[in-house]
């Protein structure tokens, strides 16, 4: 059964692969972004998440021809650069942005008994390699997936966090890989069977798809509920 799939890009530019991802199992997908060029095969809206008109209306519309969203994927991490100057205020508008789509969608999750989220995120927010200023915002992010965790608390609603590093080598090709990985366990995570809820995986750190059950090596920061 074809389910209603909201994608939020983002700066680690893992959406796209993550949407069409979903695309090709024939789900119903809305692709929200605020820069750049979309695949024009997708349902693509323009949208500042943060500008709470816009986000309202990009999701309305997207409900009006789909229905209550089953699986919503944030790419949280914004185009943004962080100093320690701005870094607390650079975690609050990351955190902002992530809780306003979540705010917007989460309430018909919880009605219609059922839902997926998915937050992408940079492995600085473990604290591998980073400064505060760097870190602070997807720290941010998993302190807010850990919440709603518990807010879900016996529904049939699922928080999960997946966190990316830079690719081995800067290259076009290794970024796309980094990028089918992250969507690869997106879809994992938010199969309709899945109860793995509270969980942090490092892309680089798995390598690849637990195939059955909950699985992590060593270093991952695994905490499925």
């Amino acid at each position: 059964m074809s389910r209603s799939v909201l994608v939020v890009s983002g700066a680690s530019g893992s959406a796209e692969s993550v949407a069409a991802a979903y695309a090709r199992q024939d789900d119903w997908v809305g692709f929200l972004y605020e820069r750049g060029t979309p695949p024009d095969e997708l349902y693509n809206v323009r949208c500042d998440v943060s500008d709470a008109l816009q986000l309202d209306a990009a999701v309305s519309e997207f409900e009006t021809g789909h229905g209550t969203v089953d699986v919503l994927v944030v790419d949280a991490d914004r185009h943004e650069h962080h100093t320690d100057e701005s870094s607390v205020s650079t975690a609050a508008g990351t955190r902002a942005r992530a809780n306003a789509i979540i705010g917007r969608t989460l309430p018909g999750m919880r009605e219609a008994g059922h839902g997926r989220i998915v937050l992408i995120a940079s492995t600085k927010g473990l604290g591998r390699g980073s400064t505060l200023a760097g870190g602070a915002p997807h720290a941010d992010l998993m302190s807010l997936a850990w919440h709603l965790v518990h807010e879900c608390r016996g529904s049939d609603v699922t928080v999960n966090v997946i966190t990316y590093g830079a690719a081995q080598s800067g290259s076009r090709l290794a970024r796309a890989q980094r990028a089918q990985q992250i969507a690869d366990l997106a879809i994992h995570l938010t199969r309709p069977e899945a109860t793995d809820t509270g969980a942090v995986i490092p892309v680089e750190v798995l390598g690849a798809i637990p195939t059955r059950g909950p699985a992590w090596a060593e270093g991952a920061s695994y905490q499925g509920r």
